[in-house]
């Protein structure tokens, strides 16, 4: 078996970030967070970065997209879930480009698939 992959949680809100690196930790997978954009790129510009990030746009919605589209142009390999309340983003050229895009709600399923479903393809 290989490297046990390393998700990024961006989301402003720790509460998400808690409850996510809870339940994909539990799944198996490693997490690093990021709260705001610095904390993305901090976390991308390392020596062995995430093998895959999921993203709320909300930090607020036009930093959360700008973020999101410099990830997509400097760290194109990265496979990107946008996980969101935000459902009138999800035909935003830059969201389009995603990999998934989720709508945040209490069950985890769809994330969880979806992470699942992009590592094993990558």
């Amino acid at each position: 078996m290989g490297k046990t992959p390393l998700i990024l949680i961006a989301d402003p809100n720790p509460f998400v970030r808690s409850l996510l690196t809870r339940e994909l930790t539990a799944e198996g997978y490693q997490t690093v967070e990021a709260g705001n954009s610095k904390e993305i790129f901090d976390q991308l510009n390392v020596e062995n970065p995430p093998d895959l990030m999921v993203i709320e746009i909300d930090l607020p919605v036009s930093i959360g997209l700008n973020a999101l589209e410099r990830v997509q142009n400097l760290v194109p390999h990265i496979p990107q879930i946008v996980y969101t309340l935000f459902t009138d983003y999800e035909n935003h050229p830059t969201v389009q480009k995603a990999d998934d895009f989720i709508e945040k709600n209490e069950d985890l399923h769809d994330l969880l698939y979806s992470i699942s479903a992009i590592i094993e393809n990558f």
